[in-house]
């Protein structure tokens, strides 16, 4: 039989098979309008679960330190690091301390307008080892083995939208040298204590002595208002609500750490964790305060959901000498609010 050659076949693509420019400029346009829409919901959506992730967290704590007070003699609602009972630098107290009652080392130094502080073990002269993960008080009750300590993430602790304090001129309770370094890095917590108090600071800024006004340093048993009384939360509220150093402060308009405008998560007294919104302080006018029998009205703060001071259960002193307080204040040390009948709780 006669074997036949093949023949090649060749395949030859039509014209009428091919993208055109414009059809493909029109797909790439297309897929462009498409993302522009979804985008912002996906990012949306993955903010709300940075949210919920941090209201979780609140929880936790809030059951934790419930469990601490529970079981602590003086009933501390928020555990009281040792270096707040003693002289200590104006940023150690003014900022490191109300971060230091729980979560771990500090990874990176806590810039200052003195230096950087580096809060964990170490011999360099930055190094501040009294804010060691395995010092901190709520750990040193939580966790039970010294290898847990080591752990580089405590994660209940972490905001995962931390982002740290914003470089804003009125934001005084962080130094600006360290602003837009997340809290969780530099100070090992992303939640900062409700810590409404007057300290006696020398000239240098130094601390002599601490009073309290809010949670800390009561009984939890003697607190009123838990619900609204705030007790840890996300610390730029507590910066939206207005300067320290000033009588009647305006709001320091900046959003939060979860893009919401003059909102952050708190944890209350109660246990509760929810978003609040930071507004004007209420003003209390001199003629209420003295029918109150306050010292400083300057002293109440408190919003329509939220309050910081716990009037008008009286004041805890943490430590300074009783000579001290009344050469700074006078008879009303002994008189007015918060002083007057002022707990003693810490000693």
């Amino acid at each position: 039989m006669a074997v036949r050659a093949l023949k090649p076949i060749r395949c030859r693509l039509r014209l009428a098979d091919a993208f055109t420019l414009i059809e493909l400029l029109v797909v790439l346009g297309v897929i462009a309008v498409l993302l522009t829409i979804l985008l912002p919901g996906l990012s949306a959506a993955r903010e709300q679960g940075k949210h919920a992730k941090c209201l979780a967290n609140l929880s936790h704590l809030g059951r934790a330190l419930c469990q601490y007070a529970l079981e602590d003699p003086r009933e501390q609602p928020i555990p009281i690091h040792p270096a707040m009972l003693r002289p200590c630098a104006y940023r150690e107290w003014r900022t490191v301390n109300w971060f230091a009652w729980g979560g771990r080392s500090g990874q990176t130094p806590f810039l200052t307008e003195a230096g950087p502080l580096l809060l964990s073990e170490g011999t360099a002269p930055e190094s501040r080892p009294q804010y060691d993960a395995a010092r901190r008080p709520l750990n040193r009750f939580l966790l039970t083995g010294v290898h847990e300590f080591e752990r580089l993430s405590l994660e209940w602790y972490h905001c995962p939208s931390d982002r740290g304090y914003p470089y804003h001129v009125d934001i005084d309770d962080s130094p600006l040298p360290n602003a837009e370094r997340p809290c969780y890095d530099t100070l090992g917590n992303s939640y900062r204590a409700s810590l409404s108090m007057i300290a006696l600071a020398d000239g240098q800024g130094e601390s002599q002595g601490h009073f309290s006004t809010g949670p800390w340093g009561h009984r939890l048993s003697t607190l009123r208002s838990l619900s609204r009384l705030a007790l840890v939360g996300e610390p730029l509220f507590f910066n939206m609500i207005g300067r320290d150093d000033l009588p009647d402060p305006d709001p320091v308009l900046v959003h939060g750490w979860h893009k919401r405008f003059m909102t952050d998560n708190l944890l209350f007294c109660d246990g509760s964790a929810r978003p609040t919104r930071a507004v004007r302080r209420h003003k209390f006018d001199p003629a209420t305060a003295v029918q109150m029998g306050v010292y400083d009205a300057g002293w109440l703060s408190r919003g329509d959901t939220w309050q910081l001071d716990d009037y008008p259960t009286p004041g805890a002193r943490l430590w300074g000498s009783p000579e001290l307080w009344r050469a700074r204040y006078g008879e009303d040390y002994d008189c007015k609010w918060p002083f007057a009948h002022r707990q003693e709780n810490m000693h």
